[in-house]
C-alpha cells in the first residue's frame, strides 16, 4: 500500500490525488451501487441486514472504503391462517318440543271363552290415536288370588284380536288392553272374566273316581287332621294321600305322619323320594314330555324347575284336552293351590325351560 508521507513532493502528490479521484469517478460511473446477493443456499436475508460494496478491480488498493448506506430489502411475509370461529348459540333459541298426546282407550272389549286351552280377545281401535299412529297394544292380565299384574308376551302387532293360550282353568282374572304409539301408551281398559272349566271326567274306574273326587274337594284345603299340612312344601304330602285312593297301600319307606310324635317318610313328603319310590314297586312307569299321549288322569306330575335331576314339585293330573296345538295337560297340586294349573305355563311361562314328567300307574 501507498503511504502519503512528507518524502513525496507536492506535485507528486497533487498527481496521486487527482489520480486517485479519477478513479473513484470511474468507479462510480462502472458500478452504481452494487451490492452483493447472499447466497440463498446457505443465507437467509434479514430485513436489517448491512450490505457491503464490493469495488472494483483497480491498479491499487483503497484504505477500506465501505458504504453505510444500507440496502432495500423487502421482506418476505407468511400470512398467518385465520383463526377458526366457533358459532355462538343463540340463548333466547330453544327447539319447539314435540308434543305427546296420548291415544284414547281402546273400545267394546270381549273375550271368548267357548274353548278351553285358547281365551280370544277382542277389542276395537281408538277413535282417536294422538298424533302418532298405533304400533301395538299392550296387554296385561291379573289373577283374582295370586301374583301381580303379568305383561302377555307377543310380537308387536296392529291387530284388535289375540289369542291367550294355558291359562289355569277355572280361575277368575282381569285383563287389560292399552294402546300404544312412538312415544305414548293410552289409557287401559279392562276386562274380568273366569277362565273356562274342564267338565268331569268320564270313562273312570272306582279308584280313579275316588282319587279325582278328593282331589276336587281339598284342592284349596290348608289342614288335613290325619296327615298335616306342611306350609309352602305340602304338595308332595297331599299327592301321597290321593294315591291311598287309588289302592296303594303304605309301608315302611313311603308313609304319611302317624302321630304328632311319629313324622312322616321322606317318600311320602319329598317329590324326589316319592319319585324315586313309586318307579322302585314297578307299578309306575315315569313318561317325559314327548309321550304326553300315554298320560292318564290320576297320573302324577313333577317339575325339575331348574334341571338338576331333582324334582322340585309334584301335583296330579286333572284334565287332558286334544288341541290343534297338541295334547295339553292340566294338573291339580298344594302349594301352589289350583284345581287345574297349565303344564304348558308351567315350564314355559312360570319356569321357562323347566322339565315336566309323569309317574303313570300301570
Amino acid at each position: 500500500m501507498f503511504s502519503f508521507g512528507k518524502s513525496i513532493g507536492f506535485a507528486t502528490a497533487t498527481a496521486v490525488a487527482a489520480a486517485s479521484l479519477a478513479f473513484v469517478a470511474q468507479s462510480a460511473k462502472a458500478a452504481p451501487a452494487s451490492v452483493t446477493t447472499p447466497d440463498a443456499a446457505t443465507c437467509v436475508v434479514s430485513p436489517a441486514a448491512t450490505a457491503t460494496v464490493a469495488p472494483s478491480a483497480a491498479p491499487f488498493a483503497t484504505t477500506g472504503a465501505t458504504s453505510s448506506a444500507a440496502p432495500s430489502v423487502t421482506p418476505t411475509v407468511t400470512a398467518s391462517p385465520a383463526p377458526a370461529t366457533t358459532a355462538t348459540p343463540d340463548p333466547s333459541f330453544s327447539p319447539t318440543p314435540t308434543p305427546i298426546i296420548k291415544p284414547a282407550s281402546v273400545t267394546a272389549l270381549v273375550a271368548d271363552t267357548t274353548q278351553l286351552a285358547v281365551l280370544n280377545l277382542a277389542w276395537q281401535q281408538p277413535v282417536k290415536d294422538g298424533i302418532q299412529p298405533i304400533t301395538d297394544y299392550r296387554v296385561q292380565y291379573k289373577f283374582d288370588d295370586f301374583g301381580s299384574w303379568l305383561t302377555w308376551k307377543h310380537q308387536a302387532s296392529c291387530l284388535t284380536s289375540l289369542p291367550v293360550t294355558d291359562l289355569p282353568l277355572g280361575v277368575g282374572i282381569t285383563f287389560s288392553v292399552r294402546p300404544v304409539t312412538a312415544n305414548a301408551v293410552g289409557a287401559p281398559t279392562t276386562i274380568h272374566l273366569i277362565t273356562p272349566t274342564p267338565s268331569t271326567p268320564v270313562g273312570l274306574t272306582v279308584p280313579e273316581q275316588q282319587q279325582y273326587r278328593f282331589v276336587a274337594a281339598t284342592w284349596n284345603a290348608r289342614t288335613a287332621p290325619k296327615y298335616g299340612y306342611l306350609p309352602l312344601r305340602d304338595c308332595a304330602n297331599w299327592a301321597s294321600q290321593s294315591l291311598l285312593l287309588r289302592g296303594l297301600t303304605t309301608t315302611g319307606k313311603w308313609h304319611g305322619r302317624q302321630s304328632r310324635t311319629i313324622a312322616a317318610s321322606m317318600a311320602w313328603i319329598s317329590s324326589t323320594r316319592l319319585r324315586d319310590y313309586l318307579v322302585s314297586t314297578k307299578k309306575f312307569t315315569r313318561l317325559n314330555d314327548t309321550q304326553r299321549a300315554q298320560v292318564a288322569i290320576g297320573d302324577i306330575v313333577q317339575f325339575d324347575w331348574w334341571n338338576t335331576g331333582a324334582e322340585e314339585h309334584t301335583g296330579v293330573v286333572t284334565a287332558i284336552q286334544n288341541t290343534a296345538a297338541g295334547i295339553k295337560i292340566y294338573y291339580a297340586s298344594h302349594t301352589a293351590h289350583g284345581m287345574w294349573w297349565s303344564v304348558d305355563r308351567s315350564i314355559k311361562v312360570v319356569y321357562p325351560g323347566a322339565t315336566v314328567s309323569y309317574l303313570h300307574l300301570n
